[in-house]
């Protein structure tokens, strides 16, 4: 049950920010930080420990030096004359996201989004899919005078998809918060305090 008290009084705790910032939440914040800073040490140890000083140590696995030599330069910023080394490991590391972020970006964001709208006319959903894809494109299309009666009437139905679009994101994000407000009053009300059947 000791479990159970901490759970409810750390939910307690944070959801007492509602009223105004306190020291109860700010407790409860800190020791949450605290925590996950904790748990992200034993974890990238771990890592460590299982990814590159086991396989040196016991398989003799030399080639895990260099990634580790490399990883260890990145604490050079804290010895003062010595800060330029640390920017080759920041520059691996930047350019390794930078390359995954734009062949993820590309999949996801353009070749999966022209995928699914080059669907065929049998419904009124595919119909309404494509125009509305085509209505916001034009509203973003600023290389022209707005002289063209048919341009500016798609660019105005294009606004208003896209605000459709957008208030259903909030709609859908309002939902995800208040099922997880709805989560903690349950565990609240059922398991700490066995009010609910």
């Amino acid at each position: 049950m000791i479990g159970t008290w901490l759970a409810a009084i750390g939910t307690l705790g944070l959801m007492s920010f509602a009223i105004k910032e306190n020291p109860f939440y700010r407790f409860v914040e800190h020791v949450y930080v605290g925590i996950g800073t904790a748990h992200s040490v034993v974890m990238g140890w771990e890592s460590l420990q299982t990814k590159a000083i086991t396989p040196i140590s016991e398989s003799g696995d030399y080639i895990k030096l260099i990634p580790l030599l490399v990883g260890l330069l990145l604490y050079a910023r804290f010895f003062k004359g010595q800060m330029w080394l640390s920017r080759y490991p920041l520059a691996i590391l930047v350019g390794i996201g930078t390359g995954l972020t734009i062949k993820g970006t590309i999949g996801a964001q353009i070749v999966n989004q022209v995928r699914a709208t080059l669907i065929p006319f049998t419904s009124i959903n595919n119909i309404i899919i494509v125009l509305g894809v085509l209505t916001v494109l034009m509203f973003f299309y600023f290389t022209r005078k707005n002289t063209n009666p048919l341009f500016n009437t798609s660019s105005r139905i294009g606004r208003y998809v896209m605000m459709i679009a957008f208030g259903a994101l909030f709609g859908n994000a309002v939902m995800g918060r208040m099922s997880l407000m709805i989560g903690r009053v349950q565990f609240l009300l059922g398991d700490w305090l066995g009010l609910l059947g």
